[in-house]
């Protein structure tokens, strides 16, 4: 008989998420796995496809780069992101396969091969006017990412690197938030407070600079799930205006600006068409420099995007 498992069954403790992983995870069947192709290749990790024959299909196959593999503090970092990803069981999440070791002792994981094109990608083209979409499909995209974040705050997960390379959008429609390596487990913060040396409170910041909130930037600034908040409006803001919200002619710049700059409006920005009103109050509200001051939970912009959808019908911009 189904039974549905309590909260705490859900979440994910830090005890799971630092331990090590069995010898028995070892890959024992060395030609399961064949027909490799790489697709990516990140600043740590390697991404390919390859079939997996016990089950007859391509799967993504993602280990670290060579450089890195030897690399305790790298290959502890790996392991997390596995298990982090494959925690997070949402529509909206890629789920991972399998997790291991492979025949010369290194961490793999596997898990569905997303195709389709990036978020980055659809605006980029969008901008080049080479792709016509209307705002309401695009809002779409911001309601099924938060339907995504909403899932793994829940389950006390921030994904701390909320930006459009990293959205997903499928041949069939699906939507996917992806790439959860630097994602924090706020139950393991907590601990690492009063522990200096966990893998938590070691592991350094690598979210992209035009998305970041300004509390990431800042070396004690508190994170939780308020940071997505802010960097799924600077999405919101790019969706409305085609325009990211950060900008100077450095890094440093772009750093000054979100820590300290005042963002102006939507409207301010776009002068050949309407900005939704309704839109651009939720945009402003997720972007406040204090987290406080934000839009608190994914759920609330949720709601407020879907009663623009479908019931403030005054404002269709395009």
């Amino acid at each position: 008989m189904y039974r549905s498992l309590s909260r705490s069954e859900q979440l994910l403790r830090p005890s799971d998420l630092n331990s090590q992983l069995s010898k028995d995870a070892k890959i024992t069947n060395n030609t399961r796995y064949v027909f490799f192709k790489q697709i990516a290749l990140g600043g740590k990790c390697v991404i390919q496809s390859c079939k997996d024959l016990n089950l007859g299909r391509i799967v993504c196959y993602k280990t670290l780069r060579p450089e890195f593999v030897d690399d305790p503090y790298e290959n502890k970092l790996f392991l997390r992101e596995a298990r982090i990803t494959g925690a997070l069981q949402h529509p909206n999440t890629a789920p991972v396969y399998e997790v291991g070791y492979d025949s010369r002792g290194h961490y793999y994981f596997t898990m569905k091969l997303v195709q389709g094109t990036t978020l980055r990608e659809t605006l980029d083209k969008i901008k080049r006017g080479v792709l016509k979409w209307d705002l309401q499909k695009l809002v779409d995209v911001v309601i099924e990412v938060a339907e995504a974040l909403n899932y793994a705050h829940a389950h006390r997960i921030a994904h701390c690197d909320i930006k459009p390379e990293n959205i997903v959008l499928g041949d069939f429609g699906e939507i996917f938030l992806l790439d959860w390596g630097i994602a924090k487990v706020l139950d393991e913060e907590e601990e690492a407070v009063t522990d200096n040396n966990t893998l938590a409170s070691r592991r350094p910041q690598q979210a992209s600079p035009l998305y970041m909130s300004p509390e990431q930037i800042v070396n004690n600034g508190e994170i939780d799930e308020r940071t997505d908040i802010y960097s799924l409006g600077a999405i919101l803001f790019e969706i409305l205006t085609l325009d990211t919200l950060a900008w100077g002619d450095s890094l440093d710049e772009v750093l000054e600006h979100t820590l300290r700059g005042n963002p102006p409006t939507p409207s301010a920005i776009v002068k050949d068409r309407t900005i939704p009103r309704a839109l651009e109050t939720v945009c402003m509200r997720c972007l406040e420099k204090k987290p406080e001051h934000r839009i608190q939970s994914a759920m609330e912009i949720i709601q407020e995007l879907l009663y623009w959808l479908y019931v403030d019908s005054r404002y269709r911009p395009f």
